[in-house]
Protein backbone atom coordinates (compact mmCIF):
# COMPACT_ATOMS: atom_id res chain seq x y z
CA UNK A 1 0.00 0.00 0.00
CA UNK A 2 1.95 4.02 -0.95
CA UNK A 3 2.32 5.18 1.82
CA UNK A 4 0.74 8.84 0.93
CA UNK A 5 -3.01 6.92 1.09
CA UNK A 6 -4.41 5.87 4.69
CA UNK A 7 -4.67 2.33 5.93
CA UNK A 8 -8.15 1.57 5.01
CA UNK A 9 -8.44 -1.55 6.90
CA UNK A 10 -8.14 0.61 9.89
CA UNK A 11 -11.23 2.13 9.39
CA UNK A 12 -14.38 0.74 11.17
CA UNK A 13 -11.85 -1.55 12.76
CA UNK A 14 -12.09 -2.53 16.87
CA UNK A 15 -9.26 -4.54 18.20
CA UNK A 16 -9.53 -6.32 21.90
CA UNK A 17 -6.71 -7.42 23.32
CA UNK A 18 -7.22 -9.94 26.44
CA UNK A 19 -4.32 -10.11 28.86
CA UNK A 20 -3.97 -11.70 32.33
CA UNK A 21 -6.15 -9.21 34.32
CA UNK A 22 -7.11 -7.02 31.73
CA UNK A 23 -9.48 -6.14 28.96
CA UNK A 24 -8.49 -3.86 26.23
CA UNK A 25 -9.69 -2.20 22.98
CA UNK A 26 -8.76 0.42 20.33
CA UNK A 27 -12.05 1.12 17.66
CA UNK A 28 -10.74 3.14 14.85
CA UNK A 29 -14.05 5.14 13.10
CA UNK A 30 -14.55 4.89 9.18
CA UNK A 31 -14.19 8.12 8.95
CA UNK A 32 -10.91 9.26 7.28
CA UNK A 33 -10.08 12.48 9.55
CA UNK A 34 -10.67 10.31 13.00
CA UNK A 35 -9.09 9.51 16.03
CA UNK A 36 -8.30 6.34 17.72
CA UNK A 37 -10.81 5.99 20.89
CA UNK A 38 -9.59 3.36 23.40
CA UNK A 39 -11.55 1.63 26.25
CA UNK A 40 -10.26 -0.25 29.15
CA UNK A 41 -11.93 -2.71 32.05
CA UNK A 42 -10.08 -4.77 34.78
CA UNK A 43 -11.49 -8.88 34.98
CA UNK A 44 -10.62 -11.94 37.40
CA UNK A 45 -10.62 -14.19 34.41
CA UNK A 46 -13.90 -16.51 34.97
CA UNK A 47 -16.19 -15.02 32.95
CA UNK A 48 -15.92 -13.30 29.55
CA UNK A 49 -19.18 -13.32 28.69
CA UNK A 50 -19.92 -10.25 31.25
CA UNK A 51 -16.49 -8.76 30.77
CA UNK A 52 -16.74 -8.36 27.45
CA UNK A 53 -19.73 -6.99 26.48
CA UNK A 54 -19.05 -4.28 29.60
CA UNK A 55 -15.83 -3.53 27.59
CA UNK A 56 -17.43 -2.91 24.21
CA UNK A 57 -20.02 -1.03 25.52
CA UNK A 58 -17.68 2.31 26.41
CA UNK A 59 -17.11 2.71 22.49
CA UNK A 60 -19.26 4.09 20.40
CA UNK A 61 -22.96 2.22 19.77
CA UNK A 62 -22.54 1.34 16.01
CA UNK A 63 -21.81 -2.11 13.90
CA UNK A 64 -18.92 -1.70 13.08
CA UNK A 65 -17.00 -3.43 9.87
CA UNK A 66 -14.87 -5.97 11.99
CA UNK A 67 -13.73 -7.05 15.53
CA UNK A 68 -10.84 -8.55 16.53
CA UNK A 69 -9.77 -10.20 19.61
CA UNK A 70 -6.13 -11.12 20.51
CA UNK A 71 -5.52 -13.32 23.49
CA UNK A 72 -2.67 -13.25 25.22
CA UNK A 73 -0.48 -15.51 26.59
CA UNK A 74 -2.20 -16.63 29.70
CA UNK A 75 -5.23 -17.94 28.02
CA UNK A 76 -3.28 -19.71 25.41
CA UNK A 77 -1.94 -23.17 25.13
CA UNK A 78 0.31 -24.23 22.60
CA UNK A 79 0.98 -28.33 21.86
CA UNK A 80 2.67 -29.93 18.56
CA UNK A 81 -0.13 -32.25 17.02
CA UNK A 82 2.08 -34.93 15.23
CA UNK A 83 0.28 -36.14 12.05
CA UNK A 84 -2.09 -39.09 12.16
CA UNK A 85 -1.10 -42.46 10.02
CA UNK A 86 -1.63 -42.16 6.38
CA UNK A 87 -4.35 -44.48 6.43
CA UNK A 88 -6.45 -42.84 9.30
CA UNK A 89 -6.12 -39.75 7.20
CA UNK A 90 -7.45 -41.33 4.23
CA UNK A 91 -10.51 -42.22 6.14
CA UNK A 92 -10.72 -39.41 7.79
CA UNK A 93 -12.84 -37.22 4.99
CA UNK A 94 -15.24 -35.33 7.47
CA UNK A 95 -12.17 -34.33 9.87
CA UNK A 96 -13.98 -36.02 12.70
CA UNK A 97 -10.89 -38.20 13.49
CA UNK A 98 -8.78 -35.50 13.41
CA UNK A 99 -10.69 -33.53 16.04
CA UNK A 100 -11.06 -36.53 18.19
CA UNK A 101 -7.38 -36.99 18.29
CA UNK A 102 -6.70 -33.50 19.29
CA UNK A 103 -8.99 -33.23 21.89
CA UNK A 104 -7.49 -36.53 23.47
CA UNK A 105 -3.91 -34.98 22.93
CA UNK A 106 -5.35 -31.75 25.11
CA UNK A 107 -7.22 -34.24 28.01
CA UNK A 108 -3.84 -36.39 27.93
CA UNK A 109 -1.59 -33.35 28.53
CA UNK A 110 -4.01 -31.33 30.66
CA UNK A 111 -6.19 -33.39 31.81
CA UNK A 112 -10.23 -34.05 32.36
CA UNK A 113 -10.42 -29.82 32.30
CA UNK A 114 -9.36 -30.19 28.63
CA UNK A 115 -12.74 -32.00 27.71
CA UNK A 116 -14.65 -28.39 27.10
CA UNK A 117 -11.82 -26.30 25.84
CA UNK A 118 -12.49 -24.97 22.26
CA UNK A 119 -9.43 -25.48 20.31
CA UNK A 120 -8.28 -25.21 16.52
CA UNK A 121 -5.36 -26.89 14.43
CA UNK A 122 -3.09 -23.91 13.12
CA UNK A 123 -0.79 -24.40 10.26
CA UNK A 124 2.68 -23.22 10.46
CA UNK A 125 3.92 -23.99 6.63
CA UNK A 126 3.84 -27.80 7.45
CA UNK A 127 1.68 -30.72 5.40
CA UNK A 128 1.45 -33.10 8.55
CA UNK A 129 2.09 -32.10 11.22
CA UNK A 130 -0.06 -29.66 13.64
CA UNK A 131 0.18 -26.94 16.11
CA UNK A 132 -2.97 -27.14 18.25
CA UNK A 133 -4.09 -24.37 20.13
CA UNK A 134 -6.39 -24.21 23.04
CA UNK A 135 -8.06 -21.51 24.39
CA UNK A 136 -9.66 -22.34 27.73
CA UNK A 137 -10.77 -18.60 28.28
CA UNK A 138 -13.61 -19.15 25.37
CA UNK A 139 -15.48 -22.30 26.80
CA UNK A 140 -17.78 -20.12 28.15
CA UNK A 141 -18.20 -17.51 25.43
CA UNK A 142 -20.78 -17.30 22.85
CA UNK A 143 -19.46 -15.20 20.15
CA UNK A 144 -22.43 -15.39 17.51
CA UNK A 145 -24.95 -14.15 20.53
CA UNK A 146 -22.61 -11.83 21.56
CA UNK A 147 -21.26 -9.96 18.56
CA UNK A 148 -24.03 -10.05 15.62
CA UNK A 149 -24.98 -7.15 16.68
CA UNK A 150 -21.65 -5.36 16.80
CA UNK A 151 -20.06 -6.13 14.13
CA UNK A 152 -19.93 -7.71 10.26
CA UNK A 153 -17.76 -9.78 10.46
CA UNK A 154 -15.24 -11.52 13.73
CA UNK A 155 -12.58 -12.98 14.61
CA UNK A 156 -11.09 -14.94 17.74
CA UNK A 157 -7.20 -15.48 18.12
CA UNK A 158 -3.97 -16.29 20.10
CA UNK A 159 -1.94 -12.84 20.29
CA UNK A 160 1.57 -15.17 19.02
CA UNK A 161 -0.59 -16.83 16.31
CA UNK A 162 -1.08 -13.48 15.22
CA UNK A 163 2.58 -12.29 15.54
CA UNK A 164 3.23 -15.40 13.32
CA UNK A 165 1.03 -14.61 10.91
CA UNK A 166 2.26 -10.91 10.55
CA UNK A 167 5.82 -12.56 9.95
CA UNK A 168 7.80 -14.30 7.60
CA UNK A 169 9.28 -17.01 9.72
CA UNK A 170 12.11 -19.06 8.68
CA UNK A 171 12.35 -22.21 6.87
CA UNK A 172 14.41 -23.65 10.05
CA UNK A 173 15.68 -22.26 13.39
CA UNK A 174 14.29 -21.14 16.81
CA UNK A 175 11.16 -18.79 16.80
CA UNK A 176 10.97 -16.87 19.91
CA UNK A 177 7.91 -14.45 20.96
CA UNK A 178 7.89 -12.82 24.30
CA UNK A 179 4.44 -11.72 26.04
CA UNK A 180 3.99 -9.69 29.73
CA UNK A 181 4.42 -13.27 31.36
CA UNK A 182 6.03 -16.00 29.07
CA UNK A 183 8.62 -16.45 26.35
CA UNK A 184 7.56 -18.86 23.86
CA UNK A 185 9.70 -21.14 21.25
CA UNK A 186 8.76 -22.68 18.18
CA UNK A 187 11.44 -24.63 16.48
CA UNK A 188 11.16 -25.29 12.38
CA UNK A 189 12.93 -27.50 10.60
CA UNK A 190 12.53 -27.05 6.80
CA UNK A 191 8.92 -25.64 7.28
CA UNK A 192 7.69 -28.48 9.59
CA UNK A 193 7.05 -27.71 13.06
CA UNK A 194 8.99 -29.73 15.48
CA UNK A 195 8.85 -28.78 19.10
CA UNK A 196 6.58 -26.43 20.80
CA UNK A 197 7.89 -24.94 24.37
CA UNK A 198 6.93 -22.35 26.99
CA UNK A 199 8.85 -20.73 30.05
CA UNK A 200 6.85 -18.83 32.27
CA UNK A 201 8.54 -16.10 34.12
CA UNK A 202 9.52 -12.46 34.48
CA UNK A 203 10.45 -10.69 31.21
CA UNK A 204 13.49 -9.06 33.54
CA UNK A 205 14.85 -12.21 34.51
CA UNK A 206 17.36 -12.89 31.34
CA UNK A 207 19.89 -14.89 32.83
CA UNK A 208 16.81 -17.34 33.33
CA UNK A 209 15.72 -17.14 29.64
CA UNK A 210 19.09 -17.65 28.20
CA UNK A 211 19.30 -21.11 30.38
CA UNK A 212 16.08 -22.14 29.59
CA UNK A 213 17.22 -21.61 25.80
CA UNK A 214 20.21 -23.27 25.36
CA UNK A 215 18.88 -25.96 27.46
CA UNK A 216 15.57 -26.05 24.82
CA UNK A 217 18.36 -26.32 22.15
CA UNK A 218 20.33 -28.32 23.25
CA UNK A 219 18.03 -31.39 23.93
CA UNK A 220 16.73 -31.20 20.70
CA UNK A 221 20.62 -31.02 19.43
CA UNK A 222 19.74 -28.04 17.15
CA UNK A 223 22.99 -26.03 18.61
CA UNK A 224 23.97 -24.61 15.30
CA UNK A 225 20.76 -23.67 13.96
CA UNK A 226 19.84 -19.86 13.94
CA UNK A 227 17.77 -18.02 16.86
CA UNK A 228 15.16 -15.50 15.51
CA UNK A 229 13.55 -12.72 17.79
CA UNK A 230 10.41 -11.80 16.52
CA UNK A 231 8.91 -8.57 17.24
CA UNK A 232 6.29 -5.91 16.20
CA UNK A 233 7.65 -3.16 14.28
CA UNK A 234 6.21 -0.97 16.56
CA UNK A 235 6.84 -2.60 19.69
CA UNK A 236 10.41 -1.24 21.19
CA UNK A 237 9.95 -2.90 24.98
CA UNK A 238 9.80 -6.63 22.92
CA UNK A 239 12.70 -5.54 20.71
CA UNK A 240 14.87 -4.21 23.56
CA UNK A 241 14.67 -7.60 25.66
CA UNK A 242 15.73 -9.65 22.70
CA UNK A 243 18.52 -7.26 21.88
CA UNK A 244 19.68 -7.65 25.87
CA UNK A 245 19.12 -11.85 25.60
CA UNK A 246 21.18 -11.51 22.47
CA UNK A 247 23.85 -9.72 24.95
CA UNK A 248 23.57 -12.61 27.59
CA UNK A 249 23.95 -15.56 24.57
CA UNK A 250 26.64 -13.50 22.74
CA UNK A 251 28.81 -16.14 20.93
CA UNK A 252 26.62 -19.17 21.95
CA UNK A 253 24.16 -19.23 19.22
CA UNK A 254 23.48 -17.30 15.59
CA UNK A 255 20.72 -14.51 16.71
CA UNK A 256 18.76 -12.44 14.44
CA UNK A 257 16.08 -9.99 15.11
CA UNK A 258 12.58 -10.45 13.11
CA UNK A 259 9.77 -8.05 12.70
CA UNK A 260 6.45 -8.70 11.93
CA UNK A 261 5.43 -7.24 8.47
CA UNK A 262 2.56 -5.47 9.61
CA UNK A 263 1.54 -4.36 13.33
CA UNK A 264 -0.77 -6.88 15.28
CA UNK A 265 -2.50 -4.11 17.63
CA UNK A 266 -0.80 -0.61 18.82
CA UNK A 267 -2.65 -1.65 22.67
CA UNK A 268 0.89 -2.66 23.67
CA UNK A 269 1.79 0.34 24.89
CA UNK A 270 -1.56 0.42 27.04
CA UNK A 271 -0.69 -2.21 29.11
CA UNK A 272 2.94 -3.41 31.32
CA UNK A 273 4.10 -5.23 29.00
CA UNK A 274 8.21 -6.56 28.92
CA UNK A 275 10.20 -4.32 30.94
Amino acid sequence: MSRLLPDFRWLGLTRVLITADRLLAEHRPAGLHTRRLTAESSWTGADLQAALPALLAQLPASRWQRIEIYLADKHVHLLRLPAMTQSLQTLDISGQEQQAYARAVLMQTYGEAARAWPFRLADIQQPQDSLLVAMPALQTLNLNALLASKAMQWSVLPYVCALWAHTRLPASGTVLTAEPHMLRLLQLEQGQVTHVASLTTDMTEVEAMAAWLLRERTLLGVQASPCYWVSEPACAPVAATGRRLSQQLAGQLPWQLLYAANQVTSLWPEVMHVA
